[in-house]
């Protein structure tokens, strides 16, 4: 297997390619910002984002340079600092969707990567990619990250509610729970949503986020059950990214045409790509790009990417990859 000096293996949202939760070995704290500035923002070799269309999703920095490691930007602002002689970077695909992407860094005496080691690392990335899909699915199922299940009757009562209810309840902003008076209410929020639920006539399953007292957001699903009495299944969960992401483009104005596109940028597509899976014309793809760049006050794609990884999401990555530092 492969010799390395520092690594990072990360989980990210398949819609974007962004980081949501990793482990990093070697690096100081403070490598964080300037390595995601330079990765989404400055030209370079192996994007993440790349290498995640790409078959095999291997590389590293040595061959992409052909040998000239100085070409990278990325290799001059961090890693020639810190004594390395190569980068292999992959991107763990399950048939066309990445669930992951990680990074070994070779120090100067072991020189590069070979032909080897690459296969290696492919080889074992099939499986790697699965443990991280399971590891994004059930990556909001610890202690503090509880998830509620409630099953309200018609009369917007709650009948059953499991051991992490009351809590959950008792986090959404505006709402008390407990005392003979509140035992049964819902608050407000929760309210409309039970009522779109039961009277949808085209959904089946309706979601929402909602924010606690906390300041948390959480993921609220709504499931008529098949007895159409007005029963209603709730669950109760935090926030993931992908849920989030869509919310904070909206606060630039997008519009749904428009953050659909922005996710298929982060993806790396190119116009070409987004008008034939959307079945636009390229034209009509570019018109919206720079209708992107203008009300998110960017240029090019990398400072879109970089903007909404900056400001809304690094610092929840970053806590939960530093925190036993």
């Amino acid at each position: 297997m492969a010799v390395f000096r520092w690594a990072a293996v990360m989980t990210v949202d398949p819609r974007t390619i962004l980081p949501t939760a990793g482990v990093v070995e070697g690096f100081d704290p403070s490598a964080c910002a300037p390595f995601w500035d330079l990765e989404l923002v400055s030209p370079g070799y192996n994007k993440f984002a790349d290498l995640a269309r790409r078959a095999p999703p291997v590389s590293t920095l040595f061959d992409a340079t052909d040998g000239e490691l100085t070409r990278s930007p990325l290799f001059n602002d961090l890693y020639a600092g810190l004594g390395a002689s190569d980068e292999l970077r992959v991107a763990f695909v399950l048939g066309s969707t990445c669930w992951g992407v990680g990074t070994l860094i070779r120090d100067e005496p072991n020189g590069a990567f070979t032909d080897a080691e690459l296969r290696d690392v492919q080889t074992v990335g099939h499986l790697i990619a699965r443990a991280l899909r399971q590891a994004v699915i059930h990556g909001e199922s610890q202690a503090d990250a509880a998830t509620a299940i409630l099953v309200v009757d018609g009369d917007n009562r709650i009948e059953h509610l499991t051991a992490d209810g009351h809590r959950m309840l008792e986090s959404v902003r505006g709402f008390r729970y407990g005392g003979d008076d509140a035992a049964d209410e819902l608050p407000g929020l929760l309210l409309a949503l039970l009522t779109r639920a039961r009277h949808s006539n085209s959904q089946t399953i309706m979601t929402t986020r909602i924010q606690a007292a906390s300041g948390r957001w959480l993921r609220v699903t709504a499931a008529p059950t098949e007895a159409h009495d007005g029963h209603v299944a709730l669950t109760l969960e935090p926030a993931r990214p992908a849920d989030l992401l869509p919310m904070m483009l909206e606060t630039y104005g997008l519009t749904e045409r428009e953050i659909t596109i922005v996710m298929s940028l982060a993806r790396g597509l190119t116009s070409k790509d987004i008008a034939a899976e959307l079945t636009l014309s390229p034209y009509t793809v570019r018109d919206h790009v720079k209708a992107i760049y203008r009300k998110c006050g960017v240029n090019t794609r990398g400072e879109l990417v970089a903007r909404l990884f900056t400001e809304h999401l690094r610092p929840a990555f970053e806590e939960r990859v530093f925190a036993g530092d």
